[in-house]
């Protein structure tokens, strides 16, 4: 996909939280949603996805391979997806970028602690790079019920998709980080068994509440 450039009209008013900063280019990158078809991923993710494509502030290259329970296609999937960011989104999408944004959309199904679900998921990206001819980061967005994160974090260092080699790997755990200290420290234990501190995002919303 290629929307980095973006088309945003002239006559939307410009983004207060980006005045005076300098974009920095963005490495090309797959993004892995597990929850893929869940409220959260329809309502928020996907729809933020879009914007950040219409803003020109993703990747040139840029893949989003989704992870959920529910059997279904490719195709079906990307039609969702495209439901969700029409419905969602902050501004009616253009149709080029929609395009391309979902034109190369994956899907993989299967419950979270399958190992085949997580061998698909590498040969998936293993495809992608070989089609972009070079290495791409992965971001592994874990957009779940909390019980399933260490279930999925130890899938990913099992499946050996925790590194890559000439890219960068992060993992983005949303949702409550444990419901009292001690779940949240076993939970920090159990993600840095896996991943490097520094490869760790943690959205916990409620932390504001």
């Amino acid at each position: 996909m290629a929307v980095a450039a973006g088309t945003t009209s002239t006559t939307e008013s410009p983004n207060p939280l980006t005045a005076g900063l300098e974009r920095q280019p963005v490495a090309p990158t797959s993004l892995v949603i597990f929850g893929a078809t869940g409220d959260l991923a329809r309502r928020k993710l996907l729809p933020a996805i879009y914007n950040l494509a219409h803003e020109g502030a993703l990747p040139g290259r840029f893949h989003l391979v989704g992870v959920s329970r529910k059997e279904k296609e490719h195709e079906e999937y990307r039609s969702e997806c495209e439901e969700a960011i029409r419905r969602f989104s902050r501004r009616k999408p253009d149709e080029d970028v929609l395009k391309a944004l979902l034109g190369n959309v994956k899907y993989i199904p299967g419950t979270f602690d399958d190992e085949s679900v997580y061998s698909q998921l590498g040969t998936v990206l293993d495809g992608f790079e070989q089609k972009a001819g070079e290495p791409l980061n992965r971001a592994f967005y874990l957009s779940t019920a909390p019980s399933f994160f260490p279930v999925i974090i130890g899938r990913l260092g099992e499946s050996q998709l925790a590194t890559h080699k000439g890219g960068e790997v992060r993992v983005i755990i949303e949702k409550p980080f444990g419901t009292t200290l001690e779940e949240a420290r076993e939970l920090n234990r159990c993600v840095l068994s896996i991943f490097d501190e520094s490869q760790v995002f943690r959205i916990d919303h409620y932390l504001g509440k």
